[in-house]
């Protein structure tokens, strides 16, 4: 009888376990996918502003003006693999650069 509780006991412990290993994997790769789209937003936004400290740029922009005016290349979303949307709108105001509305 005690043999039996055991092996559940142990049983219950793996299984556990497991599940604790694979919620924890899937939140890592979660913070991993925000910090890959931080970064690649980021850049976006590092390009805009030196085209508006350059005064080569209006207010507002599209992502397509920063590469004809060579201050970006194509910038691919590093989940999908799909290449971003060249219409996506940033604006500049009160000195930062904020995607827009």
């Amino acid at each position: 009888m005690e043999k039996v509780k055991l092996s559940y006991l142990i049983y219950f412990i793996i299984a556990l376990g497991t599940i604790i290993l694979f919620m924890s994997a899937y939140k890592a790769e979660k913070i991993y996918e925000e910090k890959l789209i931080l970064v690649t937003n980021n850049k976006i936004k590092e390009a805009a502003k030196e085209c508006y400290l350059k005064k080569e740029c209006d207010n507002k922009i599209k992502l397509q003006d920063l590469y004809d005016k060579k201050y970006l290349e194509e910038v691919i979303n590093p989940i999908t693999k799909e290449i971003m949307d060249r219409e996506l709108c940033l604006e500049y105001k009160n000195e930062k650069v904020n995607f827009c509305d």
